[in-house]
């Protein structure tokens, strides 16, 4: 019965190698979500627990739909910058999220298309 806190807006990164998306744990601190859960997570560093967060993502200015989670991954994603984007990652795009697209990347010319 609690209100649903203000959208954060940032960039995120397609992780074709995520299983499960993230979101930066600050943002996650910062709008005040509960945690629901522990997962047992493969990471580059190894093996990890990460707590896990219910969660909504949404992308304005497309015509892509929302799409809801019911247990999504806080990650420390401090530091790191979408390459030619100004501001911070704040989440990680992987195959839970990708599994509702189509993603065709194009190597040679460094070009995606999504499609739904």
């Amino acid at each position: 019965n609690q209100t649903i806190p203000n959208p954060v807006s940032g960039f995120a990164l397609i992780d074709t190698g995520a299983s499960v998306s993230a979101v930066d744990i600050t943002v996650i601190q910062q709008l005040g979500v509960q945690q629901v859960g522990i997962a047992n997570v493969g990471t580059a560093g190894g093996p990890q627990k990460q707590a896990t967060y219910p969660a909504r993502f949404a992308f304005p200015g497309t015509n892509i739909s929302t799409i809801d989670f019911s247990q999504l991954l806080g990650a420390n994603l401090a530091g790191q910058n979408v390459p030619g984007q100004q501001g911070p990652l704040i989440a990680l795009l992987g195959r839970d999220i990708l599994q509702h697209f189509v993603l065709v990347y194009n190597g040679p010319l460094g070009t995606f298309t999504i499609a739904f």
